[in-house]
């Protein structure tokens, strides 16, 4: 478990360089945030810290059926939120 912890805080610390680099989108979409998700995972599998079944357990798995279109992310309705979506949301929404 305590490697999950890990895992999970380093992809949280690599959230807000990523979420900055794409803050003039305006909005935050169901397409933006699969961008963001894949940069995150990608910079936090570089370190080789963290296994690729660590990781794949942060992300959003394809059965959760999140959308990859242009419409905003809402949450409302779906019943889990990947640590990694939750993450990308609360960055994207924190006050500066």
């Amino acid at each position: 478990m305590d490697a999950l912890y890990a895992a999970d805080a380093d992809l949280k610390e690599a959230v807000p360089a990523a979420v900055l680099r794409h803050r003039a989108a305006g909005t935050l979409t169901w397409a933006l945030i699969h961008q963001i998700e894949s940069e995150v995972l990608a910079e936090v599998a570089s370190t080789g810290k963290h296994s690729t079944r660590m990781l794949g357990m942060l992300r959003a798995s394809p059965a959760m059926g999140y959308p990859k279109d242009d419409r905003s992310v809402s949450f409302e309705g779906h019943d889990v939120v990947p640590s990694v979506f939750g993450a990308i949301y609360a960055e994207w929404n924190r006050v500066n």
